[in-house]
């Protein structure tokens, strides 16, 4: 999922759990589950094992759980599936084509936030290669400051 796609998502679900804050507190808790499909195609983008220039096109299924409690607090669960192809401008080079996973968890409360998401990339080349992407992130925020955070991405060109 390109980082355009992941704020997308962030932003899409912090609207979401503004709208539904209201009804949650009065009702006690309240649970919705977005899901929405969409295909995104992004010139102008670039190979990063070989540098070539291209179009990437995902085919995007998203599914997201949505959860306020009584006393505020929010939790969120997202899961999203990609069909990701990248296309050369020079039709020499190298096309991609594959899978992407994301998944994402939160909680927050007036008191700490915490998030952690995973992302899965693997696609192959037309020439045998493969790309694979993943990323591990994880942020806690406490009343006072940052109490852990850490991004592990693993990149490698096959």
């Amino acid at each position: 999922m390109s980082t355009r796609t992941q704020l997308t998502a962030v932003a899409l679900t912090s609207t979401l759990l503004l709208a539904i804050a209201p009804a949650a507190l009065a009702a006690g808790a309240d649970t919705i589950t977005v899901r929405d499909r969409r295909i995104d195609v992004n010139p102008g983008e670039s190979d990063p094992c070989t540098g070539a220039t291209g179009t990437i096109g995902d085919d995007e299924q998203d599914v997201f759980h949505i959860t306020e409690l009584a006393d505020g607090s929010t939790h969120l669960t997202g899961h999203s599936t990609v069909s990701v192809t990248f296309t050369p401008d020079d039709p020499s080079q190298t096309t991609y084509a594959g899978h992407e996973t994301f998944a994402i968890s939160e909680s927050s409360s007036d008191r700490s936030f915490t998030t952690t998401s995973t992302t899965h990339l693997r696609v192959r080349g037309t020439d045998g290669t493969f790309l694979t992407i993943r990323e591990v992130a994880h942020l806690t925020i406490s009343p006072n400051a940052v109490a852990a955070s850490f991004d592990k991405p693993t990149f490698i060109c096959s």
